[in-house]
C-alpha cells in the first residue's frame, strides 16, 4: 500500500490531480490486466467497443464491474488506493462508487473531450475523486490523460456531453436508460472551452505513466484524453471513490448504473448504503 506524503496532498488539493509513481505492485497490474482481457472476451452490462467496425484500433470500456465480477472488488480493495483517496480529501471513509476500465488499441481514434465528471454521477460533494490506475506504460502520444490545473477550484460546472448517444433517437436513448439527457445538458449554461487554445490562461498537465502508476483526481477537473497514435496498447482502470461529505444525488440524465430504485438512499442522504456502495477505507 502507498502512502501520500504532504508535497502530494498538496498538489492534489491545489492542482486537482497528483502523480503516484509505483502506486500498485507488478503483480496485481498483470492480474488486473489479463481480468480486462477477459470483459474483452465477455463484457459485462455497461461494456463493449466504442469503435465503429471499419475504423482502426478499438476502444473498449466496460463499468461497475465490482458487483457481478468478485475479482473487481479484490483489486479495489488489494490496490490500496482507496486509502490514498482518504488521505487527499481529507476523509475518514471511503465508499467505492464503481470501476471503470478503458482500452485503447494501437489507431484508435476515439477520445474524450474536455470534461469534468461531477455532472455525469449521481452523487455529489466535495469530497470524492478517481484514481486512474495505468496498466500499461502511456505517453501523450498513446492517448494518457491531461488535465487543467487548479479547475477543481474554479466553482464552475460545464455543459456535459454524449457522444455515444448521438444519432440516437429519443426512444433508443430512454432503452439506453439515459433518460432525461436533453433536459440535463439544458440545465447547464457554461460550455467547456478549448483549454489548449489558451495557452497564457490554463495550464495543461499531463503525466508519462509507467504501469503500476496512479493518478488521483478531483471529480471537479476538467481533463480528457486523445486518440492512441502510439504503437502500444492504453489500458487503464479508474475506481471512484467518494469521500465523507459525499451524498445522493441522483440528478436527471445521470449515468444510470444505479438508480434510484437500486439503493435504499434518497436524494440528500449521505453515502451509507454499504450494499450498494461498498465500504472499503474506515481510518
Amino acid at each position: 500500500m502507498r502512502s501520500l506524503n504532504d508535497a502530494e496532498v498538496a498538489t492534489f488539493r491545489s492542482d486537482g490531480v497528483v502523480h503516484l509513481p509505483g502506486a500498485v505492485n507488478e503483480a496485481l497490474v498483470a492480474e488486473i490486466l489479463e481480468s480486462v482481457d477477459q470483459l474483452i472476451e465477455s463484457p459485462g452490462r455497461f461494456g463493449g467497443s466504442m469503435t465503429p467496425r471499419t475504423a482502426t484500433g478499438m476502444f473498449f470500456q466496460d463499468r461497475y464491474l465490482h458487483p457481478t465480477h468478485s475479482d473487481f472488488l479484490r483489486y479495489a480493495n488489494d490496490c490500496g488506493l482507496a486509502v490514498s483517496a482518504a488521505t487527499a480529501t481529507g476523509s475518514k471513509k471511503i465508499h467505492l462508487y464503481y470501476e471503470h476500465v478503458f482500452v485503447k488499441e494501437p489507431g484508435t481514434q476515439e477520445s474524450f473531450v474536455w470534461h469534468q465528471d461531477r455532472p455525469y454521477w449521481a452523487v455529489d460533494g466535495s469530497q470524492i475523486c478517481s484514481s486512474w490506475l495505468a496498466l500499461t506504460d502511456a505517453n501523450a502520444k498513446s492517448s494518457a490523460l491531461q488535465f487543467v490545473k487548479g479547475s477543481h477550484l474554479w466553482d464552475r460546472t460545464f455543459k456535459p456531453e454524449y457522444p455515444a448517444l448521438e444519432g440516437l433517437s429519443p426512444k433508443q436513448v430512454e432503452q439506453a436508460l439515459w433518460k432525461g439527457v436533453a433536459e440535463h445538458i439544458d440545465s447547464f449554461e457554461d460550455e467547456c472551452p478549448a483549454f489548449e487554445e489558451h495557452p497564457d490562461q490554463y495550464e495543461i498537465l499531463s503525466f508519462e505513466v509507467a504501469a503500476g502508476d496512479a493518478l488521483l483526481f478531483d471529480f471537479r477537473t476538467v481533463h480528457r484524453s486523445g486518440p492512441n497514435d502510439g504503437n502500444n496498447r492504453r489500458a487503464a482502470i479508474s475506481w471512484r471513490w467518494l469521500g465523507d461529505d459525499a451524498f445522493w444525488d441522483p440528478k436527471i440524465g445521470a449515468d444510470p448504473i444505479i438508480r434510484d430504485q437500486d439503493t435504499l438512499l434518497k436524494p440528500g442522504d449521505p453515502i451509507t448504503d454499504e450494499n450498494v456502495f461498498p465500504l472499503l477505507h474506515n481510518g
